[in-house]
């Protein structure tokens, strides 16, 4: 369905007490990962900015792996696990990297901050598509990575990875997601880089696209400003930039997740970037593609650290959404400590609270979820009248409303000049629709008018409206 951003052009008019809102979701109460004490290679955490998909009848997981042995650096081991709900998940022993003496469910991508989307336009040996930072030395890594970057990798069965080239696709920093969109029918890739604004470096969000097999380069999308420094103050920080940004597509457009990075003192000795404090996540929104990321208003959070005793020191998602029913998630990792909480003030890493944080395991997997289609929308207190201009239809066609009432509200649906189709005509949505499909006395049917675009009246009563979409007949 067609998410209703504020920003859609099809709006074309907004009447009486309507206003544009954002749906908090519901936290799943407690982790579905979190590290193996029987492990050597995620004993240390388990980090879910990586992505989850439901493929062949069962969910899949790729994950960041913390081992025993951690350094203090970026890891480079991707665990994988599986599971038949999304809820209970098992790590089958992969046989495929040797690390240690003991079994584990490695599989051989070997990267930090992975990705992987399934592209269904490409050959059978690159149906898997993944997205990474690497650089040499990792224990995992592919013989052929000698620079730090951001590279891109493809598989047959999402286990067995070989690299796309030998150098990054593009120039590193170390967050990268990415996620396929069906509709847009690309590969989208969010890239963290940290440009110069506003008197220090601000992480930031890029991005890049796979269409076609071949990966673009990457433009801004994205720059932190003072209205995020201002965020970070309220809550008592003193500035903020983004760490990352999962992603879901929503109809023709797509929703970001970004990862609010919300700093404590003191900053990176040197250079002044904010290296200590927490991550939340807010909403960002693309109606089309090439449009203008646009933030929702007041950048309230959508996710908030602290929710749990696990995720105290923030909250970093995965890729991108999972649908299960009818409903969404979204997989999260929650930081057991604060960013940076191993490092001094000149960023050297202490080895005493770096083996705590290891043994206590830095990261757990964790959900989120909310009804398919609803993150954000308009709300009639009491009542207001949405106006939408759906342009021509050429076939007969349903239009299917996700909205909600509270008692005694409604949604009528109204085509003006059209016989049969007035507000007297309309018979009321009511309670909760999810794919409530609009109908008047006469049915549910619209019929097209050559020459003359779709225009709806959608008149709300206590209601809320999230999305809808034209369904040919």
């Amino acid at each position: 369905m067609e998410l209703l951003f504020e920003s859609r052009l099809e709006i074309r008019g907004v009447e009486g007490k309507l206003y544009f809102i954002q749906v908090q979701p519901t936290f799943h109460p407690e982790p579905v990962l979190e590290p193996d004490p029987n492990s050597l290679v995620d004993v240390g955490g388990v980090s879910c900015f990586g992505t989850v998909l439901y493929d062949g009848g069962r969910f899949r997981m790729w994950y960041q792996a913390w081992p025993k042995d951690w350094d203090g650096r970026n890891a480079q081991l991707v665990g994988y696990a599986e599971s038949d709900d999304g809820i209970a998940w098992r790590r089958p022993p992969l046989g495929l990297v040797e690390y240690g003496d003991r079994p584990n469910n490695l599989c051989n991508l070997g990267v930090h901050s992975p990705s992987v989307f399934i592209d269904p336009s490409a050959p059978g040996t690159q149906r898997y598509r993944a997205t990474g930072w690497a650089e040499a030395g990792s224990p995992v890594a592919d013989q052929f990575v000698t620079q730090r970057g951001y590279y891109t990798a493809h598989s047959a069965d999402g286990l067995h990875w070989t690299l796309d080239a030998a150098i990054p696709r593009w120039p590193s920093s170390d967050v990268i997601m990415s996620i396929y969109h069906p509709q847009q029918q690309r590969g989208i890739v969010a890239l963290k880089y940290t440009p110069r604004y506003l008197n220090i470096p601000r992480r930031s969000i890029w991005t890049a696209e796979l269409r076609d097999g071949l990966w673009s380069d990457a433009h801004s999308a994205l720059i932190p400003d003072e209205f995020d420094d201002v965020c970070a103050m309220a809550r008592g920080f003193a500035s903020g930039d983004y760490y990352g940004m999962g992603m879901m597509p929503a109809g023709s457009g797509t929703v970001g997740f970004i990862w609010q990075f919300r700093h404590t003192l003191p900053r990176t000795a040197g250079r002044q970037t904010g290296v200590f404090g927490t991550m939340d996540v807010s909403l960002a929104y693309q109606a089309h593609p090439g449009d203008r990321w646009l933030h929702l208003p007041g950048r309230k959070d959508f996710m908030s650290h602290r929710t749990f005793a696990w995720d105290r020191g923030g909250i970093y998602t995965s890729s991108g959404t999972v649908a299960v029913g009818n409903e969404q998630r979204m997989y999260f990792c929650g930081a057991s400590e604060s960013h940076g909480w191993y490092v001094d003030d000149q960023w050297q890493i202490q080895e005493k609270w770096k083996q705590q944080l290891s043994e206590g395991g830095l990261d757990r997997v964790g959900f989120a979820y909310w009804p398919t289609d609803r993150l954000f929308g308009f709300r009639a207190d009491p009542e207001g009248v949405l106006e939408l201009n759906l342009g021509l239809i050429n076939e007969p066609c349903t239009l299917a409303l996700n909205c909600t009432t509270l008692p005694g509200g409604s949604v009528r649906v109204e085509l003006p000049g059209r016989d049969g189709h007035a507000l007297t005509d309309a018979i009321p949505l009511t309670g909760d629709q999810l794919q409530g499909i609009a109908a008047w006395q006469g049915g549910e049917r619209i019929l097209p008018h050559p020459g003359q675009p779709l225009s709806v009246r959608l008149h709300l009563e206590r209601a809320e409206l999230y999305a809808y979409e034209v369904r040919q007949l």
